[in-house]
């Protein structure tokens, strides 16, 4: 082959991934372009109708939930969710926020109609969803792990996905590797440790976490001893309406533990 010929098939082979690279998406019978701006309309549009399929689906799935027909109830919910994930993202959404911003929206209040299910299909939902670095969904397999549902029980597996949750910042997974480093589930306790992420739950006005740290400060569990921030950690939960946070600051007045206050807490 000439060098000449050799530079037009190399041209032609790079024009056509190219056009390749911004095919549409949704709808194959779509002519390929080079504009980006034709392919992020396109984009919108595809996005647009996905959430009106999805719509549908849903309606469908709630008529088969009436009917008793559950697997196929959860097909339909997990179908259309799985179609407006694809378009939680891409280089189009900055151009069209306002379809971008109905899609995100659409998504949650779906999501959270299927977490209401028992369907098995939200197991494969939340793994699609991490292997996306969604810290949401690396809890709720955390928290699947942990209580077996879905899953088999696995303590080991439940804390790596909660430590992967915790490390995208996710306040839940805070608290949740409080309890699992104080509870000492799947090894020894660490009470140290369990302090730490506790203390960063209950800085978020969590109560349970602040339940938590009162009790640790209470004993001297991970942390020194010291009654005056046991009770401060627990008036902060009983404000909040926590009863067992209630409960043992009137344990600590009646063993003089403290000194009652003559209002509130």
């Amino acid at each position: 082959m000439s060098h000449s010929l050799s530079s037009l098939t190399l041209a032609a082979t790079l024009v056509l991934i190219s056009g390749a690279a911004l095919a549409s998406s949704c709808d194959p019978s779509e002519a390929d372009v080079t504009d980006t701006s034709i392919m992020h309309y396109r984009e919108s549009k595809c996005a647009r109708k996905t959430i009106e399929q999805a719509k549908e689906k849903f309606d469908e799935g709630v008529t088969l939930e009436k009917r008793g027909e559950m697997s196929r109830m959860c097909s339909n919910f997990n179908s259309a969710l799985m179609q407006l994930e694809q378009y939680r993202r891409g280089d189009w959404r900055d151009n069209y926020s306002r379809v971008a911003k109905e899609v995100d929206e659409d998504f949650a209040d779906r999501l959270a109609r299927f977490e209401k299910t028992i369907c098995p299909q939200k197991i494969q939902l939340y793994r699609h969803l991490s292997s996306k670095g969604d810290a949401w969904a690396m809890f709720r397999l955390g928290s699947s792990y942990a209580k077996g549902i879905g899953v088999r029980q696995n303590d080991t597996e439940a804390l790596s996905w909660f430590q992967q949750a915790a490390d995208r910042d996710h306040p839940d997974a805070y608290m949740a590797l409080g309890m699992m480093y104080s509870d000492g589930m799947a090894f020894a306790p660490d009470y140290p440790i369990a302090f730490n992420w506790f203390s960063k739950s209950a800085e978020l006005n969590n109560a349970e976490a602040q339940f938590q740290l009162g009790g640790m400060y209470r004993k001297g569990m991970g942390v020194e001893k010291s009654p005056k921030q046991a009770v401060e950690w627990y008036r902060k939960a009983a404000e909040q309406g926590h009863e067992g946070a209630k409960a043992r600051l009137k344990e600590m007045y009646r063993a003089k533990e403290a000194k009652e206050p003559l209002f509130g807490y």
